[in-house]
């Protein structure tokens, strides 16, 4: 199981994300780190584990009330071998060497169809969920044609709050499209849960809180190396 971590960027700041109610987001201040400096979040997470990929999620851009541009360049200097996956809405960040566009359901424009065949890989997909809810365009459920080869399935209903994935969403469509590279997102809070997703044909997974609460009894060596049996 690989496992990437996420920082929510607002304001400069890096915030702690709770159940996809971003007017209650706060600067982050955790065990890890007591600091809500993004660089010094991505820090802590390097001294801890060893990762090379880590996802932001630029919501001031999501929620058009402006960017963080300056805080991501300076992160991808800073940071030169993490490979960045960036979340800023619509239209993408640009992909570059070093960086992979996730372009979320949520954000996409009424006339994706055009758009989404016209992306030049990679890029990744975010099938975004609210409490039973589809955060998107209904007919983007139906066009996996359109979609590419990795999925996140995003469950912000449960960012933050550690109440466990959603293991029937992520079972239905793990089994319905086998092909995908899917990705889960939300509630994850143990290893447990990752065995249990393991067994769902899901390989990775965006995690926050539990790196921050120091939850999941990673090797300081090697976070990608949790066998499947767990020890």
């Amino acid at each position: 199981m690989e496992l990437i971590p996420v920082i929510d960027l607002m304001q400069g700041q890096a915030v702690l994300a709770r159940g996809g109610r971003r007017e209650e987001y706060r600067p982050l201040r955790t065990p890890l780190c007591p600091f809500s400096d993004p660089l010094a979040v991505i820090e802590s997470f390097l001294a801890r584990y060893s990762f090379e990929t880590l996802y932001l999620a630029d919501l001031d851009a999501i929620l058009d009330q402006g960017d963080n541009g300056i805080i991501i360049e300076r992160i991808r200097r800073r940071f030169p071998a993490l490979t960045l996956w960036i979340d800023r809405g619509w239209p993408p960040h640009p992909a570059t060497a070093g960086v992979v566009p996730v372009i979320g359901s949520e954000s996409l424009p009424r006339d994706w169809r055009r758009h989404l065949p016209r992306l030049a890989p990679p890029w990744i997909l975010s099938l975004d969920f609210g409490r039973e809810t589809f955060l998107g365009p209904e007919d983007l459920l139906h066009c996996p044609h359109l979609w590419p080869r990795q999925v996140i399935i995003m469950s912000l209903d449960r960012v933050g709050e550690s109440t466990g994935p959603d293991r029937e969403r992520l079972h239905r469509l793990s089994r319905r499209f086998p092909t995908i590279d899917w990705i889960a997102a939300g509630g994850i809070r143990s290893q447990a849960d990752l065995i249990e997703l393991e067994g769902l044909n899901v390989r990775r997974a965006l995690v926050a809180t539990a790196l921050h609460q120091g939850t999941l009894p990673l090797s300081n060596e090697r976070a990608t190396s949790i066998p499947e049996g767990g020890s």
